[in-house]
């Protein structure tokens, strides 16, 4: 399922990048391999004739056969071409259908593209077949270099800080818990930023804007799952002015409300951003219930998000029935 944030786009058009730049790799190695292996077969089967007839070549004819060994190595080198071009269009294979390993498929894709650039630069040197064949092949490089290489930016997590770390809630300090998760939970959370929470009502708007607002890196998308249940009239007065509060910030807010079979069937709240997953309490009573704020697995959170927000009910719709 494709990951339609802002961030499932970068890594989308990276991915179709990263295809392109295999594609091209593969094609032109499969260029080079069929007119060496044409030239080197020619060369074999003058040598042959020569021999089978003791003809005696001229020293044109010698000159030209002087060069048989070279391209031997030549159709061998595209051979050795050959891995690193399957595996740089493998990688943009894999960068299309995965949502986790990203920073490995970069290094990857960096390492194959660098590599491959390296070979054909040797076997252009000795072999030049003119300007747009020669050349052609070095586009899917750059391709598979730029690819390779944003992705790596954006898997270090230039724009954001480090992940944040479990936390312990004590009930008998809220007012110290909203201090704390502020600084130091919601505050690390980079990029796009995805929640499901059952029990998202009015107060998890009110909790949710005094824990986002000392963010270190400002988050550019939020999109929240929440249930039927809690959303009422009064709900949707506040939701309304908390959009706008957000979109005068550069923030874009989406929220969905989950079916009420997916909302029984949910039993853990879960926030996803741009690099990690977490396991927290209500979001209404984030500062008072006694729970951990745990890490779990991106990619499964993810997925499960993805599914359960594909078939939701976008918010505006959902307060029009």
């Amino acid at each position: 399922m494709a990951n339609s944030t802002p961030e499932g786009t970068r890594h989308t058009r990276l991915a179709y990048t990263a295809l392109i730049a295999g594609f091209i790799a593969m094609l032109s190695d499969f260029y080079y391999m069929q007119v060496l292996s044409y030239s080197a077969g020619l060369v074999k089967g003058i040598t042959s004739t020569l021999n089978a007839y003791n003809i005696t070549p001229s020293n044109t004819l010698i000159a030209s056969l002087s060069g048989a060994s070279s391209i031997a190595i030549a159709v061998h080198l595209t051979y050795i071409m050959l891995p690193f071009a399957l595996i740089m269009f493998a990688i943009g294979s894999i960068w299309l259908i995965t949502r986790s390993a990203y920073r490995l498929l970069s290094v990857g894709m960096l390492f194959s593209s660098i590599i491959f650039a390296l070979l054909l630069a040797v076997l252009d040197t000795d072999f030049y077949l003119g300007p747009i064949i020669s050349f052609s092949p070095f586009i899917g490089v750059i391709l598979g270099i730029i690819s390779g290489a944003k992705e790596l930016q954006i898997s270090n997590g230039k724009q954001g800080p480090r992940a944040p770390r479990p936390i312990s809630i004590n009930p008998e300090t809220p007012y110290s818990n909203m201090l704390v998760l502020s600084k130091r939970f919601f505050g690390k959370l980079t990029g796009d930023i995805s929640i499901l929470d059952m029990h998202f009502d009015s107060k998890a708007i009110e909790n949710l804007l005094a824990l986002i607002s000392g963010n270190e890196h400002p988050n550019t998308s939020l999109r929240i799952l929440a249930s039927a249940s809690r959303l009422g009239r009064h709900f949707e007065r506040g939701y309304f002015d908390f959009k706008d509060e957000l979109s005068n910030k550069g923030i874009t807010l989406e929220l969905r409300v989950m079916s009420e079979n997916d909302a029984q069937q949910q039993h853990e709240r879960l926030i996803i951003d741009s690099q990690n997953a977490f396991k927290i309490p209500p979001i209404n009573i984030i500062n008072k219930k006694s729970e951990h704020i745990v890490t779990i697995n991106r990619s499964e959170a993810l997925s499960r998000f993805e599914e359960i927000w594909q078939r939701s009910t976008k918010y505006e719709n959902y307060s029009k029935k």
